[in-house]
Parts: structure tokens; sequence; C-alpha cells
């Protein structure tokens, strides 16, 4: 039979530089494949040739004695292996460059148009958010679970699908009727639920239960995996199974729960925005509402009474860690990082490493290292890219003030304890309080931060208000002359502050260090943020007691 070659030529030009690329491989195969084809032929035709039926003796079909052929099983099987056949061995091919760039471009662009689809659908679930948050006594009511839409349109075009309803009380699996006047997740949320997904949910779960969850992760921080499971256990004897498609066993609803969860908290911390703009509170009030109303509410009516070392004066603390790494892997390089408000932007941590670099450049170069550096690893980072070996995010620096509470947290990406973070943070500090204050910092390495300060000219406009003290514990590692000039107990200003708060703050989250390692980068900075959040809560609850 001829070989009939055909052209295509509607090939995009992806395809046609994939052709271009691998056509010298692709003729190697097919002529190896041409080959063996032909090998298999002429052995099929001498095999035949050799096989006469005539030649063959005539035998009784009776005669028990006679063997038959079919009885020689091995005879045959080692007559038919033995040079009948080449072995060929089959080795998956690599994908090349082009297929993953194809693969990464595809992902790329699906993450995007999710991201797309939940902005979009955020801007307009909100407001109905805050109306029925109002109406239902943020859910606690008796009217929570009532239903809320009124359809008035005269729209035909209706749709009836399927819809997993997972609540505290039960689940159930129910063909519900969407319509085009209101958006599919805006119309579960009239119900009470949070939906799932942007488009077209399947699932959705109800409020109570996502602040049931919410009040349970801040104390005993329970996985979504974990929670679901126990859920699953608790209610399917109490309503039914919500089966997987096209089975049997229950349906995994992890990624569902944990995409709802994320939606109620960006609901919630649109709620503090929208209180921030309608109040018109500065930087300062922002601090007092959701940190610390004792150090940056008003000043205290008798402020006159105390001396000059402490009238209206603020402490603050910092402290790295580098326990809450993440593994590079957990997350995708497309993925679009989302920003809590506890965190410092990247762009303030570039810009004040720029500063740093300058400042060195300009002929500046360090004293001979003192004893304070050489014995506090923070001072003397040796650590280089190996030691961070599988991390990007290798730890955070962050900065409480003299009541626990969190001001900010700058993310550590793929380095050590770095003079940029504290005077990153420094520098957010002080353009968000009043220009006049002063402010005294606690750090372990206090003392070799304040004196590369002064020594390059860092920060000239705020030297004169800014004061650097070492924490308590840390400053016995400091030598004698030091602790003189630097230990809170040695000097005047300080009061019972203790710089230590940021150690009883790393405490608290330690249980998330091994979970957020494997989450993704979004989840890592917002569980940080979300729980540092409710620790802030929980102290100004406390101020008064």
């Amino acid at each position: 039979m001829p070989t009939t070659r055909f052209r295509f030529k509607s090939a995009d030009r992806a395809q046609r530089l994939r052709r271009q690329r691998n056509a010298e491989r692709d003729a190697e195969t097919l002529a190896r494949l041409r080959q063996h084809e032909l090998s298999d032929r002429i052995r099929q035709q001498n095999s035949h040739n050799q096989y006469n039926p005539a030649d063959q003796p005539v035998e009784n079909a009776m005669d028990y004695d006679a063997p038959f052929p079919a009885h020689n099983d091995e005879a045959v099987d080692l007559a038919d292996t033995i040079g009948s056949h080449e072995w060929v061995d089959l080795v998956e091919e690599p994908l090349d460059e082009i297929d993953l760039a194809m693969a990464s471009e595809r992902e790329r662009h699906r993450h995007q148009a999710r991201n797309f689809n939940w902005n979009a659908l955020l801007n307009q679930l909100y407001p109905e958010y805050m109306k029925l948050k109002g109406a239902t006594q943020n859910w606690a009511g008796p009217n929570c679970y009532n239903d809320f839409h009124r359809c008035t349109s005269t729209y035909q075009n209706k749709t009836r699908r399927s819809v997993d309803f997972i609540g505290i009380h039960g689940q159930a699996r129910q063909t519900f009727t969407f319509c085009e006047c209101t958006l599919d997740a805006v119309k579960l949320l009239q119900l009470g639920y949070i939906a799932a997904s942007p488009v077209q949910p399947q699932t959705a779960f109800s409020l109570p239960l996502l602040i049931f969850h919410n009040h349970l992760w801040n104390r005993c921080h329970v996985g979504a995996l974990p929670f679901m499971e126990a859920l699953n256990q608790f209610l399917e004897p109490r309503s039914q199974r919500l089966y997987a498609k096209k089975g049997t066993h229950a349906r995994p609803l992890r990624k569902p729960f944990s995409a709802a969860v994320d939606l109620f908290r960006q609901l919630e911390e649109k709620t503090d925005k929208l209180i921030f703009n309608v109040l018109k509170m500065s930087r300062q009030d922002k601090l007092a509402h959701n940190a610390c109303p004792a150090c940056f509410g008003p000043e205290t009516l008798n402020s006159s009474e105390y001396s000059d070392l402490t009238r209206n004066k603020l402490i603050v603390c910092l402290d790295g860690n580098f326990q809450h790494r993440h593994q590079t892997k957990a997350s995708r390089n497309d993925e679009q990082v989302r920003i809590p408000p506890t965190f410092l932007r990247p762009s303030a941590v570039d810009e004040a490493s720029q500063e740093i670099c300058a400042s060195e450049t300009l002929g500046m170069t360090d004293d001979q290292t003192d004893r304070c550096t050489e014995s506090h690893k923070a001072a003397d980072d040796k650590r280089n890219e190996s030691t961070w070996k599988g991390c990007d995010d290798t730890g955070l620096m962050g900065c409480c003030c003299r009541h626990d509470a969190v001001l900010y947290f700058a993310n550590i990406y793929k380095s050590g304890e770095k003079r940029h973070f504290p005077m990153a943070i420094i520098k957010k500090l002080l353009a968000d309080i009043d220009p006049d204050r002063p402010v005294g910092f606690l750090y372990d390495i206090g003392c070799s931060l304040d004196k590369y300060i002064r020594r390059h000219g860092l920060l000239p406009q705020d030297q004169d208000r800014i004061k650097f003290g070492t924490s308590v514990f840390h400053a016995y590692v400091h030598n004698w002359t030091c602790q003189l000039d630097y230990h809170p107990r040695f000097n005047e200003g300080w009061g019972l502050s203790d710089g230590e708060g940021l150690e009883r703050l790393w405490s608290g989250l330690s249980p998330l260090v091994s979970p957020l390692r494997y989450a993704t980068r979004t989840h890592r900075l917002g569980a940080i943020s979300h729980k540092a959040k409710h620790h802030n809560s929980r102290g100004i609850k406390q101020l008064g007691l």
C-alpha cells in the first residue's frame, strides 16, 4: 500500500515551533518504527513459508499416546520467544521547554481569571453582606436562615442547579433556582450562605458555621481538613452524606471550605476599612483601634505630672523570628500574593535597603566589630542561601508596643536578620505617629543598631526623639559598658518595659509554624495577620483589668 502524506496548514505558532524544533528527532523515531514494521513483515513471511500442513503426518485424534501440539506449551512458548520478536524499551520522553511554557501560561491565566472573578464578586457581595449583617444581628438572630431575596424581575432565563448546603446543624444537596437578576453568590448570601466559588457555585457554607470556625481557629488553630472531617462525621448521621461525583464515598470539602473562609475574612477586612474611611481616622487613630488605645489613644489628662523622660513617650520592641519559614514548592511562581494590612509592603523594605546601601557607598565604613556584635547571632548573621535551602520566606520581623500589641510585621525573604528590616519598621512607625512624639526602641542588638544609625547619618530628622535600648533578658549577653548605656534597668525613661513582648507573641504563634510552612504564601501571611488581630483584640479587652 503506498504511503500518503497529508499536510495540515492550520497549526498555530506553538505547534509549528514544536515541529520545527523536534523535526530531526521525529524523523529518527519514524525511521526506527518503519524498520521494525519491515522486520516483522519479513519474519512473518519466513515463518509462513517454513510451515506446510501437507508435510505433517496423519495422526489419530483418539490415539492418546500421540502428544497434541497444544499440550507442549513450554516448547511452543520457547520457540516463539527465541529470535521471533525484538524487545523494544518504551522510554517516556520528557516535556520540552515549549510544553512547559504553555502549561505554565495556562496555569497563570487560570489563576488570574479566578482572582479577577473573586475581586469582581467581592465588590458586589459586600453591600449585601453589610445589610444582612445588621438585619440578622450578625447571623445570631432568629431570622439568620430566612430568605431575604425578592425577585421582581421578568427574566425568563432561570436555571436550576444542584448545590451542597453545609451548615452547623446539617448538610443537604438541593436543587436550587438561580435568576439572572442576581449573582449566584449574592443569592446564596441572602439565604445565609457563603459561596465556595465565584462562578456557578456548587457548594455553600452557612455564616453561623464560618463564625464558629473563626472563633475556634483563633483559639486552637484547627486546620481546614480535620475540621471538615470532624464536621462530616458529626453531620452525616443527622442529615445525609454528600457523595462525590460518580462515587459512593463522601466528597472532599477542604478546598471549598478554605475558599469560603478566605472570602469571609476578606469581607471582615473590608468592614474595618469602611469604618476607617467613614470616620476619616488618621494613621495613629488606626493603630489605636487595631493595636493599643493605651499607647496610641489621646494623651492622659495628668500628663503634665510626668517627667520629660516619660511624658507621652512611646516604647516599642523589635525582634526577628526564623521559625516561620515557608517552603518554596508550596506555592506557584504565578501566584499573586495578597499583603495583609499588618505587614509592610515589600517596596517599603526595599526602600530601606536601598537607603542603607546608599549610605554605605559614601565611603563610611564600619568600625571594628565590637564584642556585642560578635556574641549575638542577630548582629553577626553569617547565614546564607544554603541555610534557607528550599525556602522562599525565611522568617518574620515584628514590632509590638509595651502592652504586647502587634503593630507591624515585615516578611523576611531569602535572607537573615538584616538591618533594613528593623529600619523599615522604624521608618513606618515614625511616619504613622505624631512628628514630635518621643519613641524608645528595645531590641536585642539595640546598641549596634543605634551606633550604626548615628554613624551613617540615617533618620537625621528623627534622631533627637528616638532612643535605643536592649531587651532585658538579652542584655546580659552584652558587655558591662554596653549594659550601662543601653540596659533598661540601668537607665531612666523605660519604666517596667522589658522589651520581650515579641517573645511572648512568638510563643503564641508557635502552633502555626508547622502548617504554614506548606501553605500558600497568601494563606501564610493572612493566617499570621488574622491571629495577630485576635491577639490585639484580646489584649484591648484586658487593658482595664
